[in-house]
């Protein structure tokens, strides 16, 4: 079992996440997917999240976002592409509104074991867009956030 978060940079746009999880997919998509669950393991001290919309449907949206330390703040959101629940999921997300700043996330939900092996890929249009995105420190707190994941109650 993975416990912690793998990255793996990709060709020159692709950056691929692997974790595993003791929950099983179904409550693992659970956590992804519904606000309430969301918001007990997505926020990182010093960073309250301060919105969490989240509409797992393909058309629909989501939008979350942070508080900072020094009152400034950051948001993802964007639409919902596809969804076959609770093994697959792709969405746009556009990092504080910014086209330039998207990626493609699409992220699978596999059986391992009594757990989840979670595959995700964010493609970025091109090399520059995937070196500005990690720039930004966007995976760092990514295996902090994964780790409240995993421990959370879910019934």
């Amino acid at each position: 079992m993975t416990a912690q978060l793998q990255t793996v940079l990709d060709g020159d746009t692709d950056i691929i996440l692997r974790r595993d999880f003791a929950h099983p997919p179904a409550k693992v998509w659970r956590a992804l997917t519904e606000p309430p669950l969301i918001r007990q393991w997505m926020a990182v001290e010093g960073h309250p999240m301060t919105r969490c919309d989240f509409d797992p449907r393909a058309g629909g949206t989501f939008h979350f976002e942070w508080q900072g330390p020094e009152g400034n703040g950051f948001f993802f959101s964007g639409p919902i592409l596809e969804v076959r629940a609770p093994h697959h999921i792709t969405h746009i997300e556009h990092f504080n509104g910014d086209p330039a700043m998207s990626a493609r996330i699409t992220t699978d939900l596999a059986p391992q074991g009594t757990g989840t092996r979670m595959t995700m890929v964010m493609r970025y249009e091109n090399a520059e867009a995937r070196a500005a995105a990690i720039a930004t420190g966007m995976t760092d707190g990514m295996d902090e956030v994964y780790a409240k994941l995993d421990g959370l109650k879910i019934d």
